[in-house]
């Protein structure tokens, strides 16, 4: 699905999110409505995602997995 905002941004499904994210459909859907993850309903049902807070995200759980894997101490061979 490709749709825009009024002022041109794209805007995801949360499976398209999901794949982006790494995680699965469910845990796009229980971060948004815990609020961990911007996103708007449209519809009783369906989440949508502006590209650029699901970019922000992604970098934000990125810098999270670096931190834990350094603090795991985990082999960099």
């Amino acid at each position: 699905m490709n749709s825009f905002t009024a002022d041109g941004e794209r805007v995801l499904s949360v499976h398209t999110v999901a794949i982006r994210l790494g995680v699965s459909d469910r845990t796009v859907r229980l971060w948004a409505e815990k609020g961990w993850l911007r996103g708007y309903k449209d519809g009783p049902k369906i989440w949508r995602f502006r590209e650029t807070d699901v970019e922000a995200a992604r970098a934000r759980l990125a810098a999270r997995r670096r931190e834990a894997a350094g603090a795991s101490g985990g082999f960099r061979g």
